[in-house]
């Protein structure tokens, strides 16, 4: 595999409340964006609330970052990633209504962090963060400890099924 530069068409986003999307034509294969339209807030894949003083970075990664399979077909990979000199957060969004958490942690996320882990140093972010965000599932009534904890264990990751991401580091 060739070497995947992640951050080459970083954003920086200086607002304290905005939403991460993905909602446009799937058939068109456009990249997940940043919405800072307040009144758009219920189509928002995840409600970002930047606690601190430092603007963070926006990555598009699927449909933006190309990687590819030894058989030349596109791979897996999570929608978007944030960060800044103390956070590295991945994010995988869904609008589905069952059969959608494995496949976001197991395929989408894992595949995308595995892959950063071969060309970028992920140890020098204080905080790691990975979520699967379901804006028809904002809330959950159930725990996904288990799964998180063994996502914490192979990749040194936090792992959070919910849809509104606080950053205050």
């Amino acid at each position: 595999m060739k070497n995947v530069d992640f951050f080459k068409d970083e954003k920086s986003i200086a607002e304290k409340c905005f939403g991460i999307c993905d909602d446009r034509d799937e058939r068109t294969k456009t990249p997940a964006y940043v919405n800072t339209n307040i009144s758009e807030k219920e189509k928002w894949g995840t409600v970002v609330n930047n606690k601190t003083n430092v603007a963070i970075n926006f990555i598009a990664v699927d449909n933006k970052i190309e990687i590819k399979r030894a058989n030349g077909e596109t791979e897996n990979r999570c929608d978007a990633m944030l960060h800044n000199p103390k956070n590295i957060i991945f994010i995988e969004l869904k609008n589905q209504r069952a059969s959608w958490i494995e496949h976001a942690v197991q395929e989408q996320l894992q595949t995308t962090i595995d892959i950063f882990k071969q060309n970028h140093d992920m140890m020098q972010f204080e905080c790691r963060r990975a979520y699967v965000c379901n804006v028809r599932y904002p809330y959950f009534a159930y725990s996904h400890k288990q799964m998180a904890q063994q996502f914490y264990q192979k990749n040194k990751v936090r792992l959070y099924i919910q849809r509104e991401i606080d950053i205050s580091k």
